[in-house]
């Protein structure tokens, strides 16, 4: 059984590897895809600062985070090296995507009934990556505390 584990997790991984390879292969068209992203006013403070450091526009560096995020946390889990912590990770980067991105309660028709779908996609990785998160390195034997002689 540790085995189907192991598998399953790498599997489950390749899918943040290729996306996260693909946003930063293509960087243009995923900077594109992140000036969609509406920057609540509350941060767009720390936004321009952000912009200033960097040297670069902030929906540039949203298509940074984003593949380097995916690619990241993707071999790291897939190597099982702190699965627990970089699933979570992943938890709060599709939750944000969830929130920003496929906003289907703003859209209307085709547009929402797709949005939808893909927030539902994402719903489901973050529940896959709950599983990952409660396994954790995997299960564990169970050894006695004490021997009999």
């Amino acid at each position: 059984m540790p085995a189907f584990i192991s598998i399953g997790r790498f599997l489950f991984c390749v899918l943040f590897v290729f996306s996260g390879a693909t946003k930063l292969l293509d960087l243009a068209a995923t900077t594109q895809i992140a000036q969609q992203v509406a920057v609540p006013a509350m941060v767009s403070s720390y936004t321009a600062r952000l912009e200033g450091y960097a040297g670069m526009p902030f929906p540039q560096i949203l298509a940074l985070a984003a593949g380097i995020i995916q690619v990241l946390c993707g071999i790291l889990i897939a190597l099982n090296f702190g699965a627990r912590f970089f699933s979570l990770i992943l938890i709060v980067y599709l939750g944000a995507v969830i929130f920003f991105y496929h906003d289907f309660w703003n859209r209307s028709g085709a547009e929402a009934s797709h949005q939808l779908l893909l927030a539902l996609t994402d719903l489901a990785l973050i529940g896959g990556l709950l599983v990952i998160a409660g396994i954790g390195r995997g299960p564990r034997v169970v050894e006695a505390a004490y021997t009999d002689v």
